[in-house]
């Protein structure tokens, strides 16, 4: 919440509780009558120059509005409700659909590996004119 809601909103309480205090306080001069007056016209004044005439809201009702609600139960119960059964065809367009240009988003394609023969690729005369070179026998 920022700093400037909480000022409202104290602003706000502030002003409520001067006119309960003022209504509730009778005296039988009439200048305190004319100063509550005052107030709440420099009150409305002020509610007026406020960003394009807009009233501010008091903090309380703005975090009421903003705070999350949980909508699980209501979500899952709607989907367990439908009975709707789509073809595959149609499921698999709407996939397709969706999927992006994005290496990411594409289904990755099975490749099939070759299996190789398993055997060397020298032969057995080729060992031996290793082994005499290398070893010198």
């Amino acid at each position: 919440m920022s700093a400037a809601l909480l000022r409202r909103g104290l602003e706000l309480l502030a002003a409520s509780e001067a006119l309960q205090s003022s209504q509730s306080q009778v005296q039988p001069s009439g200048a305190p009558v004319k100063r509550a007056q005052k107030a709440k016209a420099a009150q409305a004044q002020k509610l007026r120059n406020s960003a394009k005439g807009k009233v501010p809201k008091s903090a309380l009702a703005e975090y009421r509005k903003r705070e999350c609600r949980d909508h699980l139960r209501a979500n899952l119960k709607f989907m367990t409700g439908t009975k709707n059964i789509l073809a595959e065809s149609v499921s698999k367009q709407i996939l397709k659909q969706n999927q992006g240009r994005k290496a990411c988003d594409r289904p990755v394609a099975k490749r099939k590996k070759k299996k190789k023969a398993e055997g060397t690729v020298f032969t057995e005369e080729d060992f031996q004119k290793f082994q005499q070179e290398y070893f010198g026998s």
